[in-house]
């Protein structure tokens, strides 16, 4: 195992067999080819302290195309792929001066989603595939407790804000991940749209409740309800079945939303602007 996998084990935390599968995969397929369509592909500048900014969001279409020819789950050989691409990842990243930490904290998201799948389903794979590659080229880089990448709100420039699953929610560490951002994306608005600044938190949390905290950091400027309860993968985890009775109420949050499902009442989402 080389320096960088030993790494990606230690401070992302990848498993060993995970790495080795993806070799053993990659070595049977022509990985430069895909190592083309996913980094040489796409339009990109390099904006202030190394940050990437594309001109749309990161797609590389020709890459997903090819997935598809494997003989696997597309889920499955998107991780492989990504772990073995990392490496070059990691070092177009340390090239644009970026500190090779930024890079092994944003994949600790890659490793904690394929455990997510691998303990769902069994098998090796990813989810969320499509929304991870972002952290494989490095337009998202996880900066503290949250991930923040370029993108546009009202048709300017923006830094948009993500909330890892495993965040460290305290107000000094969102404090200090924000300060973060603005160091490295600049002075523009930040931008969060997410199930966290659902506005009927307020009567169903506690009020030391830090998703309560979080809020607060936010001028909420639009909002959006659903009965898709499909969406609350994020509260529960990923359920074939999310009625009421297959729900788990270990928590306070998990209970507050199973009363929701029982009552047949709308979930949601907000976009907020960082007050901050």
């Amino acid at each position: 195992m080389t320096d960088f996998y030993n790494k990606l084990m230690e401070q992302s935390g990848f498993d060993e067999a995970l790495i080795r599968h993806a070799h053993e995969f990659t070595d049977t397929i022509d990985i430069n080819e895909f190592s083309r369509l996913f980094f040489d592909t796409q339009h990109f500048s390099v904006e202030k302290a190394g940050v990437l900014s594309f001109e749309d969001s990161f797609y590389p279409y020709d890459f997903y195309s090819l997935l598809q020819c494997l003989g696997k789950p597309s889920e499955t050989s998107a991780l492989y792929i990504y772990i073995v691409l990392s490496e070059r990842s990691c070092k177009e990243h340390i090239s644009r001066k970026l500190d090779e930490k930024i890079f092994f904290d944003t994949m600790k998201s890659v490793a904690h989603a394929s455990k997510i799948y691998s303990d769902n389903t069994g098998h090796e794979g990813l989810y969320d595939y499509h929304f991870l590659a972002n952290h494989i080229r490095g337009n998202i880089l996880r900066l503290g407790s949250f991930e923040y990448q370029y993108g546009s709100f009202e048709d300017k420039k923006a830094i948009i804000l993500h909330v890892p699953e495993n965040a460290n929610m305290e107000k000094e560490k969102r404090l200090h991940s924000y300060s973060l951002a603005r160091r490295f994306f600049g002075d523009f608005p930040i931008i969060a749209d997410s199930w966290l600044l659902f506005n009927e938190h307020k009567k169903m949390l506690p009020e030391d409740s830090r998703i309560l905290d979080f809020m607060n950091d936010f001028d909420i400027v639009s909002s959006h309800e659903t009965t898709d309860y499909s969406e609350l993968f994020h509260v529960f985890g990923r359920l074939s079945d999310f009625s009421y009775k297959n729900l788990p109420k270990s928590t306070a949050l998990q209970r507050a939303y199973a009363e929701r499902v029982r009552n047949n009442l709308p979930i949601g989402s907000a976009t907020g602007v960082l007050r901050h």
